[in-house]
């Protein structure tokens, strides 16, 4: 496997593990507002949007499961690395 491949596939694994459990809880918060809305037969838009913002608000505010550390470890990785990347052949 040529070795921009493996770069490519190592930032991929790490921003999916680092962005799944976001995209998770922001799907659950969608699938309990709109059973809610299904069973109490709310057509109102804001009621839709509320939990989502708050959601994401919270997410951001926790710092969202680490994700920015998880993102700043690949990126500090990636550059102590950088000698050592240069030298490489990229085939």
């Amino acid at each position: 496997m040529p070795f921009y491949v493996s770069l490519l596939q190592t930032a991929f694994h790490v921003e999916l593990a680092q962005i799944m459990p976001i995209v998770l809880v922001m799907l659950a918060v969608g699938l309990a507002t709109g059973i809610l809305q299904a069973a109490l037969q709310i057509e109102d838009t804001t009621f839709s949007l509320l939990p989502k913002i708050f959601a994401m608000v919270a997410l951001g505010m926790t710092g969202g499961f680490g994700a920015l550390t998880g993102f700043e470890h690949l990126a500090v990785g990636f550059i102590t690395q950088a000698p050592i990347y240069v030298r490489h052949t990229w085939s």
